[in-house]
């Protein structure tokens, strides 16, 4: 026999035993490299998908007809935010792979879909839409445009179904979310108040929120209006229809009222909130959000057990609002600033680092009042690193960076209008780890009290 010959006989022996082998175990053999969407992982390696602030209730903007002359496209993108999240004590930050959104529109026929705007290969078949983003690694979330909408020209304003919505990966378990539409959009407006200064310390603060719909369609859904205190003054709880953040000096309210808004209409609350100013005091900010209640964010809400007001249901009464200003379509902020006597006494707040090992992090540094008119100084808690940010020239967001890398200080600038962004990289976890954020006097005017001008930094893991 020659050798090419018993080459031959020894690879058919090898197929014919490989395939014995599969129908042995019922075809489960694979080729070492397989795909993603064969891979089996073990449940350490598996990730978990979340939406982040996902709207219950899409409205679709009415365009009239001069408007629809001007405009070439009345169509508006309709996005997914999808965030993923997930560890492995072997290989750390877990990517969910294969991400796959699917669409089920049956619902939603007043609507037109046009998926040729999209920028994740999202395709339509009948009723579906399924669209194909791949990878999104732990700690990042991707902001997904799938397609654009529009009102059908015969479409009455009003409910226009919903949208079901599905997302798949290869290693993640199944989310789901559904999405109300509603023809017509309205136009949310607050009123621009006026700072207070020379503010004694110790006094109170009336602060009366103002909102209104400058869009052409009416609010059917209830409102929410949301009140934050940043700086050294906190609420009285007085509305029952308010829930706040804690029963004692709380700094947040979440106040709930019926629709509708109509275009055109606006009002401010039948009566203050009242805001207690500290005794050393130096000034803060009162800001106020409304929305429609069913797209309240999550990170504004707070939970059906959080104490009420002990008082008498806060109302609404009509004001003229045409001189309220627009940020946005679907809500808006209005806000106070006070000043008090003591604004030479420089401090600070301590913060909260809060996340898995292996994430990278944003957080806002500002100090206990709201903002600051220096620079401040961080020393970050150990296992803890300032992670990559964009630098130079085009830049306008101003992000903390380090003056001595391996003491882990860190220097955040004074911002000229938002408070500078501190990156930071969960590199380990360091039980009972702290650090510090500090501010300097100003060398032209004596601070009278340096015992607030540092704060700890603390941390909280996530697992």
């Amino acid at each position: 026999m020659t050798d090419s010959r018993a080459s031959i006989r020894r690879r058919r022996a090898t197929t014919a035993v490989a395939a014995a082998l599969v129908m042995a175990l019922g075809g489960a053999v694979t080729s070492c490299g397989a795909k993603d969407s064969e891979r089996t992982d073990k449940p350490s390696q598996r990730a978990k998908l979340a939406f982040k602030d996902a709207l219950h209730t899409h409205y679709l903007r009415v365009f009239d007809k001069s408007e629809r002359e001007q405009i070439a496209d009345s169509s508006e993108p309709f996005y997914a935010n999808l965030e993923a999240s997930g560890l492995s004590p072997d290989t750390g930050p877990v990517t969910a792979r294969n991400v796959k959104v699917t669409v089920e529109l049956s619902a939603a026929k007043a609507v037109r879909f046009d998926t040729a705007k999209g920028q994740q290969g999202c395709e339509r078949s009948g009723d579906v839409i399924t669209c194909t983003p791949k990878n999104i690694a732990s700690g990042d979330s991707a902001n997904l445009w799938l397609f654009s909408m529009a009102q059908r020209e015969s479409a009455p304003e009003g409910p226009a179904g919903s949208m079901k919505i599905t997302v798949t990966s290869a290693n993640a378990p199944a989310i789901h979310h559904t999405t109300q539409l509603v023809i017509g959009a309205p136009e949310l407006a607050a009123r621009s108040e006026e700072g207070f200064s020379d503010v004694t310390p110790g006094s109170e603060l009336k602060v009366r929120p103002a909102f209104g719909n400058r869009g052409h369609s009416g609010l059917d859904d209830a409102l929410s209006v949301v009140l934050d205190v940043k700086g050294q003054a906190t609420l009285r709880r007085q509305y029952s229809n308010c829930r706040y953040d804690k029963a004692d000096a709380p700094t947040k309210a979440v106040c709930a009222f019926p629709g509708p808004l109509p275009a055109g209409a606006a009002y401010e609350t039948d009566r203050p909130f009242t805001a207690a100013v500290a005794e050393t005091g130096r000034q803060g900010l009162i800001t106020y959000t409304v929305y429609p209640a069913p797209n309240t964010p999550a990170d504004a809400q707070l939970p059906d057990s959080a104490p009420r007001g002990s008082g008498a249901p806060l109302g609404l009464r009509p004001v003229d609002g045409s001189l309220f200003t627009t940020y946005g379509r679907e809500s808006a902020h209005g806000g106070v600033r006070f000043l008090t006597a003591r604004t030479q006494d420089r401090q600070v707040n301590g913060f909260t680092l809060k996340g898995q090992v292996g994430q990278t992090n944003d957080i806002s540094v500002m100090d206990v009042n709201g903002y600051f008119e220096g620079d401040t100084y961080l020393t970050l808690p150990e296992g803890v690193s300032l992670g990559w940010h964009p630098s130079g020239e085009g830049h306008e967001t101003l992000y903390c960076g380090y003056v001595d890398q391996k003491n882990r200080k860190v220097l955040c600038p004074a911002p000229l209008t938002d408070p500078a962004i501190l990156r930071f990289r969960i590199d380990k976890r360091v039980e009972g780890a702290q650090g510090t954020i500090s501010v300097k006097p100003d060398p032209e005017h004596p601070d009278p009290d340096l015992t607030n001008n540092t704060a700890p930094i603390t941390m909280e893991y996530v697992d």
